[in-house]
């Protein structure tokens, strides 16, 4: 906003303070929260909680026993507590610790991409209904143009993972077990309706799969309480 700002705040009445004190606030949440999701211990699990209860079926399969919702991750010694997922653009596992900053800093992303859209479309429409601007900052209107095409990109990229993480938000599932289908049953197939896909045979379960007809059953998911309960348990 180096070059929109100040032309903003030159065509129009609008207050330069206001308009940069809002983004300033919208680049240093995003920016702060992006940096501790990246370089904070995302939620190891401590050494002497190791006692807690754990998955039988961890046990079961010579896997080391740790609490439900727990993930040994390639980067860290111990197990992470509600582990989500690896951010390859962070390059760190996202857990207990760091889901939240994580989600922010998505949604500061996609602040960002739409005020960029809205800001060099309006500055657009105004160089050009301005008189002698047209010719006289071409090279303006190339930037915009370039910044415009920027934030369409970044709006492309954030928006699909944003609505990922707002639909495991609203029924408390981690990303894990969305991209294990943990909690998922299929209707339609050669078994019947209802049945939970990891019954399926391969064939059917990938045939299944590529078409979409999974859905998310939340019976089998002890930690959906419902979407308010789940989003307060989250944030709060």
């Amino acid at each position: 906003f180096v070059l929109q700002l100040p032309m903003l705040c030159r065509l129009t009445s609008i207050s330069s303070s206001f308009l940069f004190s809002g983004c300033a606030f919208v680049y240093t949440v995003t920016l702060a929260c992006m940096v501790y999701a990246a370089f904070a211990d995302p939620g190891q699990l401590n050494e002497e909680k190791k006692t807690r209860s754990v998955e039988m079926a961890d046990i079961e399969q010579g896997r080391p026993a740790m609490p439900v919702r727990a993930h040994q991750s390639w980067q860290y010694e111990r197990p992470i507590r509600r582990y989500d997922h690896f951010c390859k653009w962070l390059n760190n596992a996202i857990g207990l610790l760091n889901h939240r900053e994580f989600v922010v800093t998505v949604g500061g992303l996609m602040s960002i991409a739409m005020l960029g859209i809205v800001v060099d479309t309006v500055l657009e429409v105004l160089v050009i209904a301005h008189s002698g601007l047209v010719v006289e900052d071409a090279q303006t209107q190339i930037l915009l143009v370039l910044h415009f095409a920027y934030s369409l990109t970044l709006l492309k990229i954030v928006w699909p993972i944003l609505r990922i993480h707002f639909g495991l938000i609203s029924r408390n599932e981690m990303g894990q077990e969305w991209k294990n289908h943990w909690h998922y049953v299929a209707n339609n197939t050669t078994k019947g309706d209802h049945v939970y896909v990891h019954e399926l045979d391969d064939e059917e379960y990938n045939e299944l799969l590529d078409g979409g007809a999974f859905v998310y059953d939340a019976s089998r998911n002890p930690f959906d309480r419902g979407c308010l309960v789940n989003c307060w348990t989250f944030w709060c």
